[in-house]
Formats: structure tokens, C-alpha cells, sequence
């Protein structure tokens, strides 16, 4: 494993090596704006700004893996798998794995459900699933520390907009109907409710958010 003192280095030289490799600007910008996190499981976790995360699709591209790959490979000695996350700390990596843990429990359980019944089901306790989300979201600002400053509204609205776009893949079809649209504005104004950000705006977060999840697929 290489040292976290270390990773800093390795990084700027991967980035350096890119560089030369890719003849792209919007690449190089985009690979200028990453922070190296750490090494988990083989693979590179590199972290970027919210305000970069739109660059992240000219790294991911397709074009430009292997290039990535070798490139990863040549500096750290070692195969490693590239993720590109938002945010720029291990905090924000924890975070991360966090969230992807309990969207995939809640997954899990929906579709163990729709195998069971045929239909889909909301968690235990709920009828709707789009109510059981809201609620979801609700706990999670009742779980934020000093939830009244402005910064840490803005951080729930952004953890709540990841925990939506990922029940989406399950609660929200290709051609949505109205019981689904109706849902998927209840839970956005809920957020909007709990952060104080305008629901139209929340909205057009999510649209972006989920345009990026699309590209990086």
C-alpha cells in the first residue's frame, strides 16, 4: 500500500504524465482540479470540488481509460482501478461508502419485495416508497450536526441529492408516470424544506447530478 505522505506526489506525477499523453485541454483541466484521497481495495480514490465535478466526464471517458490505466500503473507499480468521487477528503471517501451502503440496503429490500409481490413496495412500515424516501431524507437532516448554519444545509441538500438520484434507478422508470412525478416533488420539496434551497433549484441539481452519474457509467 502506498504511504499516504506519498500519494500527493504519485498523483501530481500521474497528472503530469496525463498531460503529455492526452491531447486535450478540457482533459488537462479536468485532471488539474482532482485530489488524491487514498488507496482502498486497489483502487485509487481521487476526489474533486463540487464546483469541478462537471469535468469529471473528460477523465472518464472512454477515450482516455486506458491512457488513464497505464499511466496509474506505470507510477504506483501496481494495477489500480481509478474512482472519482466528490469531495476532496477521507472524510468526504467515508462519506461516500456510507451512503452507497445504505442506498443499496434500501435497493435490496425493495427488490426482494417486487420479487415477492409483483409490484413495488415501500420499506416496511410504508405503502408508499416515495414517502418512505421523504422520510429518509427528513432523518438524514435530523442526523446533521449544527444543521442550522448555512454551510451544513447546503452539505445535507448535496447528501440528500445523492441519496434521491440513487433511489431513482428503482422508484423513478424511463417514462414516468404521474404518480412518480408527483412522488419525486414531494421528496425534492421536502429537501428544499429542510435546506431552505428553492425546490426549482434542487431540481436542476439532480438533473446534472444524474447527467453526470449517466456519462461516468
Amino acid at each position: 500500500m502506498t504511504a499516504a505522505s506519498s500519494l500527493p506526489v504519485l498523483w501530481a506525477n500521474c497528472v503530469e504524465r496525463l498531460k503529455d499523453r492526452v491531447n486535450s485541454r478540457s482533459f488537462w483541466e479536468a485532471v488539474e482540479s482532482t485530489h488524491p484521497i487514498t488507496i482502498e481495495n486497489d483502487t485509487l480514490i481521487v476526489g474533486m470540488d463540487t464546483m469541478d465535478m462537471n469535468r469529471a466526464s473528460h477523465i472518464q471517458h472512454s477515450a482516455h481509460a486506458r491512457t488513464v490505466s497505464q499511466v496509474i500503473e506505470e507510477v504506483f507499480h501496481q494495477p489500480l482501478q481509478l474512482r472519482l468521487i466528490e469531495g476532496t477528503t477521507l472524510a468526504d471517501w467515508e462519506a461516500t461508502k456510507d451512503r452507497e451502503a445504505r442506498l443499496a440496503a434500501m435497493r435490496e429490500a425493495t427488490e426482494m419485495r417486487q420479487t415477492a409481490t409483483a409490484r413495488p413496495l415501500a420499506p416496511a412500515g410504508y405503502s408508499d416508497p416515495w414517502e418512505a424516501l421523504a422520510e429518509q431524507v427528513t432523518r438524514l437532516y435530523s442526523q446533521t450536526a449544527n444543521r442550522a448554519l448555512p454551510q451544513n444545509k447546503a452539505r445535507y441538500a448535496n447528501e440528500a441529492l445523492y441519496t434521491l438520484v440513487e433511489a431513482m434507478d428503482t422508484l423513478y422508470p424511463e417514462e414516468p408516470d404521474d404518480l412518480a412525478e408527483r412522488g419525486l416533488a414531494r421528496v425534492l420539496d421536502r429537501i428544499a424544506g429542510n435546506s431552505e434551497i428553492p425546490a426549482p433549484m434542487l431540481a436542476f441539481e439532480l438533473e446534472r447530478l444524474r447527467a453526470w452519474r449517466k456519462s461516468a457509467e
